[in-house]
């Protein structure tokens, strides 16, 4: 299929510029949360009957997505836009000029597939661009999201597309692939809990059950494995044991010989040599993984099983985390100091200390090139391109400027002199670093020097009780 030929309007309403107007996308806005809101029982019924989710977190999931809307919305500040818009014809630079790359193209994920789909589109629509996002016929709410979204969206900036376009219209688009964040980087998918013998045991176990059970156990940012100190291990399975069985006491609506991929692992923990099922239920269970090398601390877990795994130190821990790449999150459960030390060597892209944000277990991993937004899953700068306009000469200019239209002269060799001058000293006091190897240079020197004063005292001892003894016999 020729680019010319795909979504023709869309490609014509990113030419004509009309998303740059913040009067424009505020009016989409409107008509987005007015559609979504009138079939908001709809909305609520169709994702209940469809997902096995409890009432209450298919509500956190609605209110979350229409919180999204709202925030997004309220960052289109009309008079703040008009004032840079003008910068230049009031004399001004506007180096920090940005306006919406074009054409986001979004592939959603099925898990909470409301809130994921709003999520990025609210995002990409506050930054200014046209969208197009790929749902196939598959299921009741993509069908439900097709008929709100198509009615409720400008058909010049909006597409639905069922079948993928080619690469090459594809390159001329930001793409947002919920489904493979992470396929193309160095991060690991997982996420990885750390709860150490400092932690509050019964407060970490009740935080990781909640988010390992909870909508199904297929979130994301569910945690794929608990790395428990050994000291406290004991302590800690018992508690979420207890944690778990009120979480899961109220079996899900959906039976188990129409999702057998719920009990999946739990039967793979049956097969796998060195684990330990410590308690399971129809289509949830805890599992002890006691082998290091285990195949199950690999695996990115999508359903409801926790698995524990023993540590024995801080750096254990890390080394067992790290041995398998950089994780895209970790919980960490610890003292203060202990979890800082934690949290500074586990190399994941997002780290939480002492809790599991909730509104994470809703919706995609964000992008690993992307920074977590405050309040919103998706940051609009992502979807945005720089546009700097400048007016005022900088310094860098000016003095390059100078130095060519006075080459050869007193103030050229000035300039020179200057730029090739030794940097401002530091301002540390000589002798006080000490460096790493400089450190273990000291602490073998006062090991030694031990080890010489303990010989010299013994000999001394002996020498003077043996002289003791000769005099004596004189």
């Amino acid at each position: 299929m020729a680019t010319p030929e795909v979504f023709p309007r869309i490609l014509a309403a990113e030419i004509d510029g009309r998303m740059h107007s913040i009067r424009y996308r505020q009016t989409q806005f409107h008509r987005l949360q007015s559609a979504l809101v009138q079939h908001i029982e709809e909305i609520r019924h169709v994702i209940l009957e469809e997902s096995g989710h409890s009432l209450a977190e298919v509500s956190a999931e609605i209110c979350l997505a229409l919180d999204e809307i709202r925030t997004h919305y309220t960052s289109l500040d009309l008079g703040k836009d008009l004032q840079e818009e003008y910068s230049i014809a009031h004399g001004k630079n506007r180096r920090g000029g940005r306006r919406g790359a074009g054409i986001v193209y979004i592939i959603p994920i099925d898990h909470t597939l409301f809130y994921s789909v709003i999520s990025v589109l609210a995002a990409a629509l506050a930054a200014g661009n046209c969208i197009i996002l790929e749902l196939a016929r598959a299921t009741q709410v993509s069908e439900l999201l097709r008929k709100i979204l198509v009615g409720a969206f400008d058909q010049d900036i909006f597409a639905i597309s069922e079948q993928r376009p080619d690469d090459e219209f594809l390159s001329r688009t930001v793409v947002v692939n919920q489904q493979a964040n992470f396929s193309a980087s160095s991060v690991n998918p997982r996420a990885i809990a750390v709860v150490d013998r400092t932690a509050n045991i019964s407060q970490a176990a009740e935080t990781l059950a909640s988010a390992r059970f909870r909508f199904g156990g297929r979130s994301p940012y569910a945690p794929d494995i608990v790395l428990a100190h050994e000291f406290i291990l004991k302590d800690f399975i018992e508690s979420v044991t207890r944690a778990s069985w009120s979480h899961c006491a109220v079996e899900s609506k959906r039976s188990i010989a129409e999702h057998p991929s719920d009990i999946s692992l739990l039967k793979e923990t049956e097969r796998v040599s060195g684990t330990r099922i410590v308690v399971s239920g129809s289509d949830w269970g805890i599992v002890e993984v006691q082998d290091r090398d285990s195949p199950l601390l690999l695996k990115k877990v999508n359903e409801k099983v926790l698995l524990v795994h023993p540590i024995t130190s801080l750096d254990d821990a890390i080394d067992t985390v790290q041995r398998n790449g950089s994780p895209a999150a970790s919980y960490v459960f610890a003292s203060p100091e202990s979890a800082k030390y934690l949290a500074q060597f586990i190399d994941a892209h997002l780290s939480w200390v002492n809790h599991i944000p909730m509104d994470m277990l809703i919706g995609p991993v964000i992008p690993d090139n992307s920074a977590l937004g405050e309040s919103t899953r998706y940051s609009v700068d992502f979807f945005e391109v720089p546009r700097s306009q400048i007016v005022i000469e900088g310094m860098a200019s000016s003095r390059i400027k100078t130095f060519l239209a006075a080459t050869g002269t007193q103030t050229a060799a000035k300039m020179w002199q200057t730029s090739i001058a030794p940097l401002k000293p530091t301002g540390q006091r000589p002798g006080k670093a000490v460096g790493y190897f400089e450190q273990g240079l000291i602490t073998g020197g006062i090991v030694a020097l031990i080890s010489v004063l303990a010989i010299t005292s013994t000999v001394g001892y002996y020498a003077v009780k043996y002289g003791s003894k000769l005099a004596s016999r004189v």
